[in-house]
């Protein structure tokens, strides 16, 4: 939380961060407005923008008569409009499953893009996402070496932006650009493809200062099925 930025947000941040944390579940309705202004010791106005923005960002739904109820405890609901594309797949009846292949410290170098953004030192993870049991995406994440980290301490099915989270590193954008990717031949082999141009994906995420705290590389097996951007307007 900013302690600099106005009222409305800290109280927001606040409140979503119990939703985060499972202090607040889906279904649960949050304290009242009447019950938030004596918490926070604040106006009704502070506390009807608070709730207007975690309303906004798809946390909560506010109902006349009824109160504001937990919708989503997703991180993801900060990043984008747009609906994920995990979500996407599993609507439409596919499995899909992670698997957390390598989880190492890497050394940058100093001329390097890595370098860059973490220093000499950053944590590299490999994933692969398998859809209905076939290797679909390939994964390289980079982040900060801030916190211990190794492959037996994350769960296979974990967020990695949760993961940041827990760890005091808060995301607020990210920035995609797709390419077309000529992958190396581990990287086929993981993907149980022969030598082709697959989708690629890059993302940087950062904070609020614009600092970057995942870079990550993506290869998309579009065999299996293409990539799907859905917004809401």
């Amino acid at each position: 939380m900013q302690k600099n930025s106005p009222l409305y947000i800290q109280i927001m941040e606040i409140i979503k961060e119990k939703i985060l944390t499972g202090e607040y579940k889906i279904g649960d309705f949050i304290p009242t407005e009447i019950e938030l202004e004596e918490e926070f010791k604040v106006s009704k106005i502070t506390i009807r923008k608070a709730i207007e923005l975690l309303e906004t960002e798809g946390y909560v739904m506010k109902k006349s008569g009824r109160g504001t109820t937990v919708l989503s405890n997703s991180i993801f609901n900060k990043l984008s409009k747009a609906e994920s594309f995990s979500s996407i797949l599993k609507m439409e009846g596919y499995s899909l499953r992670k698997e957390i292949k390598e989880v190492t410290a890497v050394f940058n170098e100093e001329d390097s893009e890595l370098y860059q953004y973490f220093g000499e030192k950053c944590y590299k993870i490999i994933r692969i996402y398998y859809l209905d049991d076939v290797p679909y995406i390939y994964f390289e994440h980079y982040i900060p070496y801030k916190f211990k980290l190794d492959k037996d301490t994350i769960d296979n099915d974990a967020s990695l932006y949760m993961l940041l989270h827990n760890n005091q590193l808060y995301i607020s954008k990210f920035q995609d650009e797709f390419f077309i990717d000529y992958p190396k031949e581990d990287i086929l082999a993981r993907l149980q493809l022969g030598s082709e141009p697959l989708l690629g994906r890059k993302r940087k995420s950062m904070d609020s200062n614009n600092n970057v705290l995942e870079l990550s590389y993506a290869k998309y097996n579009t065999k299996v099925h293409n990539y799907i951007i859905k917004y809401e307007i």
